[in-house]
């Protein structure tokens, strides 16, 4: 039965996959009769922060981190080790972030 875990765990799918779980549970319990207590608890001060601060500044500091780590290891060993290889991510990634860019602009021009 430990190998279960382990396996999942070691499979580089398994953050994702953890994170889609966590935050498909967090939007159900927030539009939920749960929604106090879930307030509640993210107000509770843990440490000198409340639980959304820690979420908020050191959770998502590992999480940019770790996703950092990962684009680095594909850019100099991955799939992304060539120009070639690194142009259609990389014009979709500044497509990413010209598009919402230009409609902001285009409705509040």
């Amino acid at each position: 039965m430990s190998e279960v875990p382990s396996a999942f765990f070691s499979s580089p799918a398994a953050g994702g996959i953890v994170l889609i779980i966590a935050s498909a549970a967090a939007i159900i319990v927030a539009n939920s009769p749960l929604r106090e207590g879930y307030e509640v608890f993210l107000k509770y001060n843990a440490a000198g922060l409340s639980v959304e601060h820690w979420i908020n500044d050191a959770l998502m500091a590992v999480f940019f981190m770790m996703v950092g780590l990962e684009i680095k290891r594909e850019l100099l060993t991955g799939q992304l080790a060539t120009w070639g290889q690194r142009a259609l991510p990389g014009f979709a990634a500044l497509g990413g972030m010209a598009v919402p860019a230009a409609i902001y602009v285009w409705f509040n021009a």
